[in-house]
């Protein structure tokens, strides 16, 4: 019975969050950054040229250059000016905050000296993932974060929100540390962290 109460609300979660992250997905629109208004920003002034689209990872980052590692293992580095435009999507994003392993596009326009400089860039936020970890709980702060020791003998730590899901509703009183859990959680673009979007107690085995 415990198990069947159990698998009934691993399910349940699972189904619920897919179907937010899949509606979240088909209403992002695959464009590139955008200036404030939703217009293209104005060209910088020095830059000249066709712009050029780069897509890469974060490897390099701060305040007046970026570089990218590309699809092909390349890397390029950018330049940033105060007004390079950039947009960092996700409801936990920190203002338009960068952050070292990033996928971002880049559209870059040559300066006078044919370097290239960043008009804008956009992290990417790339099919949502979702995360199960099945562990015993170590650290447990009510509305703030939960880290467990996992089954394959890691410890992950999770944020918590006030939209986390505790299961089944009549155990959510029971969680604590020692407690046994499934937690799922999608992976989040604009902080490169976890936040547990669900958690499942598992029935005492006592």
């Amino acid at each position: 019975m415990k198990k069947t109460m159990l698998l009934g609300a691993l399910v349940s979660l699972v189904l619920s969050l897919t179907l937010v992250t899949t509606r979240a997905m088909a209403g992002e629109p695959a464009i590139g950054p955008r200036a404030p208004g939703g217009t293209p920003g104005a060209p910088l002034q020095g830059l000249h040229g066709k712009p050029t689209i780069y897509r890469g990872t974060l490897s390099a980052l701060d305040a007046t250059s970026l570089t990218l590692t590309l699809a092909d293992g390349s890397s390029v580095t950018l330049g940033l000016t105060p007004d390079t435009k950039i947009r960092v999507p996700g409801p936990n994003a920190q203002g338009e905050t960068l952050l070292v392993g990033m996928h971002v596009a880049v559209q870059a326009i040559a300066d006078a000296n044919n370097n290239m400089v960043a008009r804008s860039v956009m992290a990417i936020p790339g099919q949502p993932t979702l995360a199960h970890r099945v562990g015993t709980v170590t650290a447990y702060a009510a509305g703030s974060s939960i880290t467990i020791l996992a089954t394959d003998g890691s410890s992950y730590t999770f944020a918590l929100t006030a939209d986390t899901k505790i299961l089944p509703p009549g155990l959510a009183a029971e969680l604590a540390v020692d407690s046994r859990v499934t937690i799922i959680a999608p992976r989040d673009v604009s902080t490169l962290g976890w936040t547990a979007a669900g958690i499942v107690v598992h029935p005492s085995s006592h």
